[in-house]
């Protein structure tokens, strides 16, 4: 067992099939199947459950995993320290929010590449839920994130307060109590706050419609279709333009907190901790 069949082990088990995993490797899904199996043999255990819907770890897989993102990660950043002892290198995966990825977020991104070049950065967009179960299940180095999570697993770094807003339409009489409510899907802070903030004015909350793209809901928001709560930061262009209007929310309800968090167990790499220090 090396490296790299643990690599394969753990590009299967995020995948969730040994099909998808084939074509993220660019291997024969045969090849794959077989070194599974080898791997299981040569450690005497079933490493996973398989169904026609694909495959899920047992507890033993479950446990060489988190050993093996370790070991690679551990692995990978030995090799590049002691083979370009003054370069900064290797991958950096980070989970972010579409409101932060449009605003403040590629200030830090431009400032980190302009002094670590040779990291291969990837930045992926999701909610605050999503990217924390992302981020525990090791497929994140870290992300950032709106609210509060409670996991003793996570290290939680503060970046800063958000100010949010309602925003409605830009046109007179709004009837806000039988507007629709147009959110990210389940597991986003600021429809979180949207639906305590309605429910605390005993608003009946109405069937939300979801958006996967924050200009859609801006855009959607302009059309009349409906209100939705973000960052004033994010707001302030459109209703600068009067695209749309916004309205202040009660002080409970009108701050999110926005942190950083990533696993107490992170191998924190050279190229993490460059990070680190930006945020910082």
């Amino acid at each position: 067992m090396n490296t790299d069949t643990l690599k394969m082990f753990i590009t299967v088990t995020q995948k969730g099939s040994i099909s998808a995993a084939a074509q993220e490797l660019g291997y024969a899904q045969s090849n794959i199947s077989t070194k599974v199996h080898q791997l299981e043999e040569d450690l005497q255990t079933q490493l996973f459950y398989r169904s026609n819907r694909g495959i899920t770890l047992t507890d033993s897989g479950k446990e060489l995993y988190q050993r093996a993102i370790k070991i690679v990660s551990l692995t990978d950043d030995t090799i590049n320290k002691l083979q370009h002892p003054q370069k900064i290198q290797g991958q950096l995966h980070i989970g972010t929010l579409q409101t932060a990825a449009s605003t403040y977020l590629p200030t830090i991104l431009s400032q980190y590449h302009h002094h670590n070049p040779n990291v291969e950065l990837s930045i992926e967009t999701g909610t605050t839920l999503s990217s924390a179960k992302r981020v525990l299940n090791y497929e994140l180095d870290g992300a950032i994130i709106g609210g509060k999570i409670s996991e003793d697993d996570l290290i939680s770094l503060p970046l800063k307060n958000e100010e949010l807003c309602l925003i409605t339409a830009n046109a007179p009489d709004i009837d806000i109590d039988n507007s629709s409510l147009l959110v990210f899907p389940v597991g986003c802070a600021y429809r979180k706050i949207l639906e305590s903030w309605l429910d605390s004015q005993k608003i009946m909350i109405h069937h939300p419609i979801e958006f996967n793209y924050l200009n859609a809901i801006i855009a959607s928001v302009s059309a009349g279709l409906g209100i939705s709560v973000l960052p004033r930061k994010v707001a302030e262009p459109f209703i600068i333009n009067k695209t749309i209007k916004a309205l202040d929310l009660p002080e409970e309800f009108s701050t999110l907190p926005v942190s950083f968090i990533y696993r107490k167990d992170y191998i924190i790499s050279r190229s993490f901790e460059k990070f680190l220090d930006i945020l910082r």
